[in-house]
């Protein structure tokens, strides 16, 4: 199989990054949620933000008990580059100690990342949880 020497240099041009070379912080907070399943729980929700020096690159929030990865961004300099897929990893990680049952977010469909990430592990599901009415991909821990 041949590589274009053009595909070969553009690929590798994109440095692949490491978390530990960002800040990180860690914002823990409470929530309410009234729903059926979540009866007798207190889930808590958690920022994680990642900032290249003062610049904020990238963030997730998600919630501890519940599984739910609510919002999920990386800048577009530093996307295509491992960075979401070390911090998906390492929140899976706590969400496993933490008795966590699963994983879930709510998005489209023809989503690269969540269709890819995690060794295709997440499968698409509508609705994503009994606690929405949006599709998204899912995740059994």
């Amino acid at each position: 199989m041949m590589i274009s020497l053009y595909n070969f240099f553009n690929f590798n041009s994109k440095k692949r990054l490491n978390i530990d070379d960002f800040r990180e912080v860690k914002y823990i907070y409470s929530i309410g949620i009234k729903h059926k399943e979540f009866n007798n729980r207190k889930p808590g929700g958690i920022l994680l933000e990642y900032f290249d020096k003062d610049i904020r690159i990238g963030y997730i929030k998600y919630y501890i008990t519940t599984g739910q990865i609510g919002l999920f961004f990386i800048n577009k300099e530093y996307q295509n580059r491992g960075l979401g897929k070390q911090i998906l990893s390492k929140v899976i990680t706590e969400l496993r100690e933490n008795n966590c049952r699963e994983v879930w977010a709510v998005t489209s469909k023809k989503h690269a990342f969540w269709s890819n990430v995690y060794n295709k592990s997440f499968q698409y599901k509508d609705p994503v949880h009994s606690s929405v009415t949006g599709d998204g991909y899912f995740m059994k821990l």
